[in-house]
């Protein structure tokens, strides 16, 4: 009797354990692993094992910025279960990655929780970080930035909250890139956001140009420097070598 009062404490409970066959996985590919669950010091009764595949984002509020969690996906391994004492159970478990996580690349994190569901009890957890891979078009699109003298900046790659996006979440990951070549006299950055699904990926790219007169101060000052072009890249086709640069060129010629 004493251990069940201590196990609803949390201690002498069960014990929960997410074990990934890989930790790596490209977006719209599978998480498969197993969970291990070991008894406590009491009999315990499980209702449910979940699972989350979670990131979080940024949130700008009146100057601030406040830290957001979100939940991509969700899985219930099983339902109602009976642990006996120093009783160990392995489930296996399948979870996909949907094509709106966002990718691990810098401070960006995306984690897998793992919780047992028990009644009047403090619930046991286990959290295990997922690394997430980019497309491989995202990947070369990235790649062909780079080539053209942009370095990514310190926040490249976050989550933040953006107002009437129409996604799966509320949140776009924004790659910020600053010149230091060839376009370092005409633009300020440049960003990227990727927006992946099976036939390919869209694309909304920011040019914002360099200030270069006093109508351009003006124009910077109310954001009016900043242009945004769409396009999109199918997977039969590819990248098409140079296609970045001629996009911003492109936005750079417009009034």
């Amino acid at each position: 009797m004493l251990n069940k009062f201590l196990a609803s404490f949390g201690i002498g409970a069960a014990k929960v354990d997410a074990r990934l066959s890989q930790s790596r996985v490209y977006l719209g590919g599978e998480l498969q692993g197993e969970v291990h669950i070991e008894g406590g010091n009491a009999e315990q009764s499980i209702s449910q094992i979940y699972m989350y595949l979670y990131t979080e984002y940024y949130k700008e509020t009146n100057d601030s910025k406040t830290k957001h969690k979100e939940i991509l996906a969700s899985y219930r391994v099983a339902d109602s279960l009976l642990i006996k004492p120093g009783e160990q159970k392995v489930l296996p478990f399948q979870l996909r990655v949907p094509y709106h996580s966002p990718i691990s690349f810098g401070r960006q994190k995306v984690y897998l929780s793992t919780g047992l569901d028990i009644e009047m009890a403090v619930d046991p957890k286990d959290t295990d970080i997922v690394t997430v891979l980019p497309d491989p078009l995202v990947d070369q699109l990235l790649a062909e930035v780079e080539s053209m003298g942009f370095r990514h900046s310190h926040e490249s790659g976050t989550c933040e909250h953006k107002k009437h996006i129409h996604r799966m979440v509320p949140f776009v990951q924004e790659f910020e890139f600053k010149p230091t070549g060839q376009f370092r006299s005409e633009l300020d950055e440049i960003e990227l956001i990727f927006d992946v699904h099976p036939e390919g990926v869209d694309v909304l790219m920011q040019v914002d140009k360099r200030a270069a007169s006093l109508r351009g101060i003006f124009e910077e000052m109310l954001d009016l420097d900043e242009h945004y072009v769409r396009f999109s890249i199918d997977r039969q086709n590819g990248v098409v070598p140079g296609e970045l640069e001629m996009r911003i060129r492109q936005a750079l010629t417009r009034r």
